[in-house]
This record gives C-alpha cells, structure tokens and sequence, in this order.
C-alpha cells in the first residue's frame, strides 16, 4: 500500500469505515512506514481537540433559514451547468455544420446549367449578332408569307361578298 492510500484509509478509519482486508494492509504499512505513523498521531491528535470542545446549541429557525440558503443556490447552480454544457455543445454543432458542408459540397452531384444561344455561339467562336440577323430574315420572310396568304384571302372574301 502506499502512503496516499495508507492516508485515505486511516482517515476513513476514524469514521470506522474500514473492512478488515484494508484494516490489514493499514497494520503493515504503518509497521513499515514511520512518516504515516506520525500523520495519524496528528490526525488523532486533530481529531481529539476537535471533540473536546462542545457543540453549541442551534440558534431559533435555523433549520428554516438553512432550507431557504439551500434553495437559493440550487437556483443559481442550475446557470454554471447551463453553461457548461453550452460550452461543449458549440463546439460540437460548428463541427457538424462544418461536417454537412462538406459532405454537400463532395457528395451532391453538380446542376449543369443550360448555356444561353449567345454563350454557345461565343464558345464556338461565332458572332452571335450574325446569327441574330439571319433569325430576323428569315422572320421577315415569314411575314412576307403570312401577308401573302392573308390578302389572298382577302380577296377571295370580298369577290364572294360583291358576286353571289
């Protein structure tokens, strides 16, 4: 056994919590080591001045005045424990924010945008105002068409209207 041990147990000893195992190893420490011999003199020595003098008798209501000091700090002891857990739960959710990050950013498959008629032209190396132009040609063709077709119609109306 050694001397922090040996302390622990003759300081148990004096409230007489000591099995005989531990009772035994204390004996044979004490039979070997001088030094704790000499702090169990002063602990009993402590010990039996602290026991001579009386207690003194409760002041009125101190039971009462106890029980409301009592209250008052489990009060206040619920704030450090508050703390103390935010304080390691910070930590922990930054590290899972950072966590789901990443894993998004690795994981998730990329959109692939659609490239506008512009982007496509430029990247192949093409003016797209040219391409431009042809579309209002053409346009303008349709039209030419389109007016074509409507004055035939036209025509074919107002000679029905005038000739039954």
């Amino acid at each position: 056994m050694r001397c922090r041990q040996a302390e622990k147990s003759f300081l148990r000893s004096f409230d007489r919590a000591l099995e005989a195992q531990e009772k035994n190893e204390l004996e044979e420490h004490f039979q070997s080591c001088t030094r704790c011999q000499n702090k169990e003199k002063e602990y009993r020595m402590i010990l039996g001045v602290l026991r001579e003098e009386e207690i003194p008798d409760l002041l009125p209501h101190f039971w009462e005045r106890l029980q409301v000091k009592i209250q008052e700090r489990r009060k206040v002891s619920i704030l450090p424990l508050w703390q103390k857990w935010s304080l390691r739960v910070i930590p922990g959710t930054l590290v899972l924010i950072l966590v789901l990050a990443v894993a998004m950013i690795f994981i998730l498959p990329r959109r692939q945008e659609e490239l506008s008629q512009s982007e496509v032209l430029l990247l192949q190396n093409e003016n797209p105002l040219l391409e431009a132009k042809n579309l209002l040609e053409q346009k303008k063709l349709e039209d030419q068409n389109m007016m074509l077709i409507f004055t035939a119609l036209e025509e074919k109306e107002s000679s029905r209207r005038y000739f039954p």
